[in-house]
């Protein structure tokens, strides 16, 4: 009731009706859409002035706020905010986790200072800077060794290559079906012809290592995730022969916004990881 009575007093003080009452649930009048969107407007320049000024202030704890996907903070960023707690000893680190749409809509309404996540992004409203290719690599236990008897190195790879076919009657450890490196891998299926052999799914990909370790079955990888982890003796890693097995990473800012001194050191040491 007392919202409703601020709205009331809102729309009498405005001379607009920004609510439709006649549906259910409530939807917004077309000037209750502009309403909205200039008000977030407005929030976010009081937010950026706010973290203007924090860099004129000092001896005072700052506070970085970092979006980014649950999997790839598990192995990403690890030396970058070891590094910044080093330069820094006062700063916060807000790590701010969540799927690639939440972490555009979260960039582009302004909750945080850089987001990292793969491209393509919406350009017209965020800056990009763009990172070098992420590829994924297939993780084997070596039990299942036999089906990769004709693989072979390429003088480019530091593995061996080879094309998922060989891989249809393999056991498969995969992420849900709507997260992003389970998408790439469906389509690296469909590419490849084969429809995988899926008997476990699971939420994140340290799971998804740690069960491929225990022998469960295969899995697929970032590359820089298996690199930033010790490689058992009962494990083999592939190159996958196609093309498309890479992921294009990012570090993205809302146009217009204010980098503030530990944004830009946050850009420089992910640029030069």
């Amino acid at each position: 009731p007392a919202l409703s009575k601020q709205i009331l007093s809102l729309e009498k003080e405005l001379g607009v009706i920004l609510f439709d009452r006649n549906t259910t649930p409530l939807t917004l009048t077309a000037a209750g859409e502009s309403f909205i969107h200039d008000a977030k407007e407005i929030l976010f320049k009081e937010e950026e002035l706010k973290r203007s000024m924090q860099d004129f202030k000092s001896g005072e704890k700052g506070r970085l706020v970092i979006g980014i996907s649950p999997f790839r903070a598990s192995y990403f960023l690890v030396d970058v905010i070891e590094k910044l707690h080093k330069k820094y000893p006062g700063l916060q680190v807000v790590l701010k986790e969540s799927n690639s749409t939440q972490l555009q809509k979260d960039t582009i309404e302004g909750q945080v200072d850089i987001t990292v996540m793969n491209l393509p992004v919406d350009e017209a409203l965020l800056e990009v800077i763009p990172l070098p290719s992420e590829q994924v690599v297939l993780a084997v236990p070596k039990k299942f060794g036999d089906a990769f008897a004709g693989s072979k190195k390429l003088s480019d790879s530091e593995y061996s290559v080879v094309d998922l076919r060989s891989c249809k009657d393999i056991p498969f450890i995969a992420l849900g079906k709507t997260q992003e490196l389970r998408i790439l891998f469906d389509k690296l299926c469909i590419t490849a012809g084969i429809t995988p052999n899926i008997t476990t799914e699971v939420v994140g990909i340290t799971t998804a290592w740690s069960l491929a370790q225990a022998e469960i079955g295969a899995t697929v990888l970032p590359l820089s995730f298996i690199q930033g982890n010790k490689l058992c003796e009962n494990m083999m890693i592939f190159s996958l022969e196609n093309a498309a097995t890479v992921r294009r990473p990012a570090i993205i800012t809302r146009k217009g916004q204010h980098i503030s001194k530990y944004a830009k050191e946050a850009i420089e040491l992910i640029k030069n990881r």
